[in-house]
């Protein structure tokens, strides 16, 4: 298998208009204190990681760790995480305001006008002005979406494509605050604010039709007892994201 490349570039001439809050900012000094992208397989859960591969009275229920589609979901791709720490709180007058940290600079927020018709009309929508230029090969854009498999997160980013085999500008990442009013959430470097997954343009058609009946009958064969882990070991493909 041919190994691709993705790249996250920092803008050389400074972060300029790209913050979302049209500032000129060409003397920001703190790149090296900018929380970097990494691969997705870096952001499994500490629950994941500590749960119990079966369960049951008999301890012989395989539980959702025994899944691969579920840890491929978390781990495919890459994450960009928050720039560094921010508060950010929803006031009891339905405000929102942000701490004084040079890192404000990384969050704007979208007026209510952009988004007055969809069903989160009712929620502030705030802006990741996230700083990375990403490139992929030609040919390949890329999914952003909310870091799959979070149900924990006080915030939901909105899923985009972005065509980044040809587009050299930080893409922005508008997010769902999920907070009541009066309460507050703690970005920092630790925060996973969108998952990358790349993927190659090319078109598609559908059809529907008949299963073939020998193939299904096999692999329902080979799959068996639901804890044998056939899937793993007969059907399942390993991804590489490094």
């Amino acid at each position: 298998m041919n190994e691709l490349t993705i790249k996250f570039n920092r803008p050389k001439l400074g972060l300029n208009t790209l913050t979302g809050s049209n500032q000129i900012v060409d003397n920001f000094t703190m790149w090296d204190e900018v929380s970097k992208p990494y691969p997705a397989t870096k952001n499994v859960p500490d629950w994941f990681r500590q749960a119990s591969q079966w369960d049951g009275r008999l301890g012989t229920v395989p539980t959702i760790k025994k899944c691969p589609p579920f840890l491929d979901a978390l781990t495919t791709g890459y994450i960009i995480p928050f720039c560094g720490d921010l508060k950010v709180t929803y006031t009891k007058d339905r405000h929102v305001q942000k701490s004084n940290t040079a890192f404000n600079l990384f969050m704007s927020s979208h007026v209510k006008s952009q988004y007055e018709k969809t069903p989160w009309k009712d929620k502030p929508v705030l802006k990741f002005s996230s700083p990375w230029v990403i490139e992929t090969p030609p040919g390949w854009s890329c999914l952003f979406i909310h870091p799959l498999n979070d149900t924990e997160s006080k915030f939901k980013t909105l899923s985009g494509i972005v065509d980044t085999d040809t587009y050299r500008v930080p893409v922005n990442f508008p997010f769902i605050l999920d907070l009541e009013p009066g309460e507050s959430i703690d970005f920092t470097k630790e925060t996973a604010m969108v998952q990358i997954i790349p993927f190659k343009r090319q078109a598609w058609k559908m059809e529907t039709g008949e299963a073939n009946p020998v193939e299904w009958q096999t692999h329902t064969d080979i799959l068996g007892d639901p804890g044998s882990e056939a899937y793993k070991k007969n059907f399942h493909t390993k991804k590489k994201f490094t």
